[in-house]
């Protein structure tokens, strides 16, 4: 009798496993046209790329097709997870093997280095006082010297030389403080 109840129990799982086969291909052939437009069209992928995605689909639904209670929903669901998922790790891989007219247009980094240095100058410079603006930069933009912009400012070298110290001391500071995220404002009258 248990040899006859044990015969039962395994002709019904070959049963359900048959059964479930014909299911999953109904269901296959249901759903994978739909999922590769999908894929193909809402998320841009290849032909052959699409079709790996929804043969991926279908093999997670294979795993455990009676976890899933609205089968659609599910798919549809799968396959722009997949989508986003592949369009994620294929523009990582053009990141890191790139070749070509885009790659040449990154920027290089002594490119960037001078417009960060020219934009925190110009910050550093937005925060000093008038007068060691226009000193400093007559000095050390416009090149003239001390004794020059003694003349034009009727003051004596000597003050001029004490002026550009003092300015750059500050602006040491202010960039010192903006440097580490300090948005104070530290700046001179002077």
């Amino acid at each position: 009798m248990a040899v006859a109840s044990a015969a039962v129990a395994a002709r019904a799982r070959a049963d359900a496993r048959d059964s479930a086969a014909l299911d999953f291909e109904t269901t296959y052939a249901a759903y994978a046209p739909l999922l590769r437009k999908i894929a193909m069209r809402k998320f841009g992928i290849p032909r052959g790329d699409a079709e790996a995605l929804v043969h991926d689909v279908f093999t997670t639904y294979l795993a455990n097709p009676s976890n899933v209670r609205n089968v659609r929903p599910y798919l549809i669901g799968a396959i722009c997870n997949a989508a986003r998922q592949h369009l994620r790790r294929d523009a990582t891989e053009k990141q890191l093997f790139c070749e070509g007219p885009v790659c040449a247009a990154t920027p290089d980094e002594e490119l960037v280095e001078s417009v960060i240095r020219s934009i925190t100058i110009r910050s550093t410079l937005a925060q000093l006082g008038p007068s060691c603006q226009e000193t400093l930069r007559r000095f050390y933009l416009t090149g003239e010297s001390a004794p020059a912009i003694a003349e034009s400012r009727q003051t004596t070298a000597n003050y001029i030389l004490r002026l550009l110290n003092y300015c750059r001391n500050r602006a040491r500071a202010i960039y010192v403080a903006m440097s580490r995220g300090g948005a104070r404002d530290v700046s001179s009258h002077q």
